[in-house]
């Protein structure tokens, strides 16, 4: 399969994955990362979060979508509880919403960030969002546990080569909106970054990509014209909660990879129980 004709969706198939497993990982240093609060999280959690269906088309992630919207990160906090274990805040203000409702300033709340003991523990396959970068995010309109963004539909704006472009975290530019989903091309960006700054260029040119990359306004008119081809519509309510029914503590957790003499479970929190209510891989980054 063409890199072209790869899907925001599929993410190496882990959408399809029966478990979830949890890896704390050591980094040398960490920045950017604020201070880890001892406080539970807040707000009255919605109604418990059934398993979220595969993503696996443009109609499934719509059926599962309260809102799509655009904005900018102003801010990320972490948070941390003996309760409900650590969290990662992402603030998104100026906000226009595409399709559907949503507040002026939308917080999405990630599983996942600093614990107390200098590890990290991080969501592989959750979307990550830099500071200061413009987003189109696709709202939850379902009970969550994990995070309230649809799949790992959160593309970041870019400028590449002078030229406004859409990329998904792993740095691939969004080439198409089409009844299978969101696909991307090859990468014009890096992947996530460790010291939390902002992936750098790649070199790469025009005719490694068999379509030309979107900008918002492309996307935005690609979608709209796939969402009335099809009769599909963007609704419900999107909760800025989790559900609170996910076991953090029940996971197994382990070294960063390539860490040397560090104990098999180095932070205690180790069980035997997989929670598989969101069915996503955590690993250690």
């Amino acid at each position: 399969m063409k890199q072209c004709t790869s899907r925001v969706r599929l993410r190496h198939g882990v959408y399809l994955a029966a478990a979830l497993g949890l890896v704390a990982a050591s980094f040398d240093h960490l920045t950017n990362t604020g201070d880890v609060q001892a406080q539970a999280v807040r707000g009255t959690p919605p109604i418990a979060a059934s398993t979220p269906e595969s993503i696996d088309d443009l109609q499934r992630a719509v059926q599962q979508t309260a809102a799509v919207i655009e904005g900018l990160v102003t801010d990320i906090q972490y948070d941390y509880s003996e309760e409900e274990g650590p969290w990662t805040r992402v603030f998104i203000s100026n906000v226009r919403v595409l399709f559907g409702s949503a507040p002026s300033i939308v917080e999405i709340r990630h599983f996942g960030g600093p614990l107390p003991n200098g590890r990290l523990m991080v969501a592989a396959e959750l979307p990550v969002f830099v500071l200061g970068k413009e987003y189109i995010v696709f709202l939850r309109n379902g009970a969550w546990n994990v995070s309230p963004v649809v799949g790992d539909l959160a593309l970041r704006v870019e400028t590449w080569a002078g030229t406004e472009v859409l990329v998904n975290s792993d740095g691939q530019a969004v080439t198409k909106v089409g009844a299978g989903g969101v696909e991307v091309g090859p990468a014009l960006f890096d992947g996530p970054q460790r010291d939390g700054s902002a992936p750098k260029t790649l070199v790469t040119t025009l005719r490694s990509f068999d379509s030309k990359p979107l900008d918002r306004l492309g996307f935005a008119e690609s979608l709209t014209s796939t969402l009335a081809a099809q009769g599909l519509r963007v609704a419900g309510t999107f909760a800025d909660r989790p559900a609170g029914a996910f076991k953090w503590r029940g996971q197994w957790t382990g070294p960063a990879p390539g860490s040397v003499d560090t104990p098999a479970d180095p932070t205690g929190i180790r069980g035997p129980e997989a929670d598989t209510s969101e069915q996503k891989a955590l690993i250690a980054r």
